[in-house]
């Protein structure tokens, strides 16, 4: 596979693991800020699990969100929702050098941004920057999620974009470089239903997060509520929607937080 925004295939990473959030039910959570709003359950589930450090006070969901800082939260996310699963994790890094130039090792997320380097997802820029503290936009968020729940991107939909991505009326503004992982992103979900009758398979990353749109708005900010939205679900880092095991369906904070089903009485 290849991608516009990814070069190399996901591997181990070879960096020492950082623990991840306990599942347990999860922690309480106290933010004040989102009765009612857009993703509260999502933010909960994501906060019970550990993602956004103190489960507590406000959350802002309204606000935007660095790149770096999504980054950071993808990491955390994917580690807390796969947490029984080693082969899943991504570790952060406890390297002394940065694959990015523009990414300082005394950044605050450079330990993210190296760890999802480091398991083979390079999701920068063609310069090789990161731009860690630049404002996320729609079609950038999209385009690192779905390179991480694929495990990157085929060149099929590169090539494709066209015909594959859902016909929105701005889809022609979507930078070049993202657009084979938009239209992937709908377009393994359609595969995975159509041709192979896998709908446990469908992450539904652009209508889970922005409903049913007609417009994409590509460089529009995300939101911190949009971005948890998003996170809430993680593929398993595989394409296989032809032939998938059990580990390689995706999951979600709430099926982290479940309890363990019962073993049944012989």
């Amino acid at each position: 596979m290849t991608s516009g925004i990814t070069s190399p295939m996901p591997s181990a990473s070879t960096a020492a693991m950082q623990p991840s959030p306990a599942v347990n039910g999860g922690t309480p959570v106290g933010y004040t800020d989102l009765a009612s709003t857009f993703g509260e359950k999502q933010i909960t589930d994501l906060a019970a699990l550990g993602v956004f450090g103190t489960p507590n006070g406000t959350f802002n969901p309204n606000g935007t969100i660095t790149r770096g800082d999504f980054v950071k939260w993808l990491v955390l996310a994917n580690n807390g929702i796969f947490a029984n699963l080693p082969s899943k994790q991504i570790h952060p890094s406890q390297s002394t050098s940065s694959s990015y130039p523009d990414v300082a090792t005394s950044h605050a997320d450079f330990a993210y941004i190296q760890g999802l380097y480091d398991a083979g997802f390079a999701v920068g820029f063609p310069d090789k920057t990161f731009k860690p503290d630049d404002v996320l936009t729609h079609e950038q968020m999209i385009a690192i999620k779905e390179s991480v729940d694929r495990g990157g991107v085929q060149s099929y939909y590169i090539a494709n974009w066209d015909s594959t991505m859902p016909d929105w009326k701005d889809k022609n503004q979507i930078n070049k470089i993202f657009r084979g992982a938009i239209a992937e992103d709908s377009g393994l979900d359609r595969t995975a239903v159509v041709n192979w009758s896998h709908p446990n398979l469908v992450i539904d990353n652009v209508p889970r997060t922005f409903g049913a749109i007609a417009m994409l708005r590509p460089q529009q900010p995300v939101t911190r509520a949009q971005a948890a939205v998003l996170l809430w679900k993680m593929g398993a880092h595989t394409d296989h929607v032809a032939n998938p095991t059990p580990e390689d369906v995706p999951r979600s904070a709430a099926d982290a937080l479940a309890p363990p089903s019962p073993t049944p009485t012989p």
